[in-house]
């Protein structure tokens, strides 16, 4: 962080199950930073495997158009990077790579709506949701 606006917590790892106790809700994410070296969360199995958050974007927005399934089936085989990674997906211009803004668009509400049929637990950031709904 580095700036007198941010709030750092210290907590001793000795403290750190008391302080866990006391989190009453849901911690939100409401807003992302990403360096030009950001690769994001790279999964080991599955279409992700081995694939930057950029790469894994072409290929959820490639699955769009040509098999719905397939989409969803990556969606919930990689969740964790779905999940760390969306926030990226929705700041980050894919047309250098081929991907229309349409596209983006139509694939960013599609794992909207993935994430929601497959019930996947913990819910998409409200950041990721604010932002496509603004789209």
């Amino acid at each position: 962080m580095g700036s007198a606006v941010h709030e750092e917590y210290w907590i001793p790892a000795g403290r750190l199950p008391e302080f866990n106790q006391a989190i009453a809700n849901q911690i939100e994410v409401d807003a992302s930073f990403f360096g030009e070296s950001f690769v994001g969360f790279v999964p080991e199995k599955f279409g992700f495997a081995g694939k930057s958050a950029e790469q894994q974007f072409v290929i959820l927005a490639r699955n769009w158009d040509y098999s719905r399934m397939d989409f969803t089936l990556e969606i919930s085989a990689n969740r964790k990077a779905v999940y760390l990674n969306c926030l990226f997906w929705v700041e980050h211009d894919f047309s250098k790579v081929g991907i229309s803004a349409e596209l983006t668009s139509a694939a960013l509400a599609g794992v909207k709506e993935a994430w929601n049929w497959r019930r996947i637990s913990p819910e998409l950031p409200n950041a990721f949701l604010k932002a496509i709904s603004k789209a």
